[in-house]
């Protein structure tokens, strides 16, 4: 339980940063980061509610962190959350994806969000194997 316990730690601490991320005065610069080709209208509403919802998705991740801390604890108990990360990972990625495709994101940005999500998709199912096994 050494990998999962290890595991929920890492994903917790990274969930955080994400939110810290998304927070309304830090969302800008990773806006110009993911989409440097496109005109941020930061005084129209619509841009008050990109700015929300990126917010919105930073706060599921912060809540995801929240819980994976506190079953670090107790790994045995909270492995659920392992599959969670992971599927959490895939649909992630498959927005980014889809973002880059379609929204214009930066190609050198999606390729680094590409290879974070393959990483904790691939720890995560080394992680469920393990313990599975240790079972």
């Amino acid at each position: 339980m050494r990998q999962a316990r290890t595991f929920l730690l890492a994903v917790g601490v990274f969930y955080l940063l994400n939110l810290v991320g998304t927070l309304p005065f830090r969302a800008l610069g990773l806006f110009d980061m993911m989409y440097p080709g496109v005109e941020m209208d930061v005084g129209l509403p619509m841009f008050k509610l990109l700015q929300d919802a990126w917010f919105v998705v930073g706060l599921q991740l912060g809540a995801i962190g929240v819980v994976a801390l506190w079953g670090a604890r107790d790994p045995q108990r909270y492995l659920a959350l392992v599959p969670l990360v992971i599927a959490t990972e895939v649909v992630t990625a498959l927005w980014d994806f889809y973002s880059m495709a379609w929204g214009r994101m930066a190609l050198g940005f999606w390729l680094a969000l590409l290879v974070v999500h393959a990483a904790w998709i691939v720890w995560g199912l080394r992680v469920w194997r393990a313990a599975r096994l240790e079972r």
